[in-house]
C-alpha cells in the first residue's frame, strides 16, 4: 500500500513539473513574440521618418508587409505611398535601422516617388494594423 501511494504520489509530482515547464515554455515564447512585434513597429516607425526624409508630397505610408534579413541585417517593407495629390504608388525597399537609412528601393511611379522632404505630419499604418501621425 505505501509503495503504491509513493508510485501515485510520484506520478502526480512529475505530471504537475510537467505542467508548469510547459505553461513557463508558453509565457516565455508569448514575451518573446510581444517584443518582436513591439521591435518590428519601432522600425516601420522609424522608417517611416526616413521616407519622409526621402520623399516629397507623402500624404500617408501604409505597410502591407515587413520582413527582416539575419543575414544582411536588413528589413525589407512592403508599402503603399500615397501623395498629397493623392497619387498612389506600392512599392518595396530595404531599410538598415543600425545605419538609420534606406538603401535600395523601386521606382514604381515617377509621379508619387518625387525625390525630397516632406515637412507636414503623415499619417502611418503599421502592419498590424495600428496608425499613428509623424
Amino acid at each position: 500500500m505505501n509503495k503504491r501511494i509513493i508510485i501515485l504520489v510520484g506520478i502526480i509530482a512529475i505530471v504537475l513539473i510537467g505542467f508548469g515547464g510547459k505553461l513557463y515554455m508558453d509565457k516565455k515564447a508569448e514575451e518573446t513574440a510581444m517584443e518582436e512585434q513591439r521591435d518590428l513597429l519601432e522600425t516601420e516607425r522609424e522608417s517611416a521618418i526616413v521616407l519622409k526624409q526621402t520623399f516629397a508630397n507623402i500624404k500617408s505610408v501604409e505597410f502591407k508587409k515587413t520582413s527582416y534579413n539575419k543575414m544582411t541585417g536588413a528589413y525589407r517593407m512592403f508599402v503603399k505611398l500615397i501623395t498629397s495629390d493623392n497619387e498612389a504608388v506600392e512599392f518595396t525597399y530595404s531599410f538598415w535601422k543600425e545605419r538609420d537609412e534606406i538603401g535600395s528601393y523601386g521606382i514604381e511611379n515617377r509621379n508619387a516617388q518625387v525625390k525630397g522632404v516632406t515637412t507636414k505630419k503623415i499619417i502611418v499604418h503599421y502592419s498590424n494594423r495600428e496608425e499613428d501621425k509623424l
